[in-house]
């Protein structure tokens, strides 16, 4: 029994063995390649950067500025939705008092 055990455990390393030098000789020494041109810097930064005619040169500043425009697109958005809307829902004394005055016809 011990015998068949230990020829199969040394079958398995033979054939572990084997696996690995074909996997190397097939391979080589190659390793994961870069198909495309590939940078770690996002596109909207590498934009910005390019866009901004040589005045933002470092990477952290691309997105400081991207920070600050969505920061201000939200205070914008706020003003509109929330500034804004209450002066327009609300009408003058004068407006509430002419429609009073309209006549209001209810069939009978």
């Amino acid at each position: 029994m011990r015998e068949q055990e230990n020829k199969g455990n040394l079958e398995i390393a033979q054939a572990l063995k084997e696996f690995e030098e074909k996997s190397k000789s097939e391979t080589g020494n190659y390793k994961a390649v870069k198909f495309y041109n590939e940078t770690d810097t996002p596109k909207m930064i590498q934009r910005v950067m390019k866009w901004s005619g040589g005045t933002i040169k470092k990477e952290q500043h691309a997105v400081y500025l991207l920070l600050a425009i969505v920061v201000l697109m939200f205070a914008v958005s706020f003003y509109l939705f929330f500034g804004i809307n209450n002066k327009l829902s609300r009408p003058s004394s004068l407006i509430l008092e002419q429609i009073k005055k309209i006549p209001v016809h209810v069939n009978q």
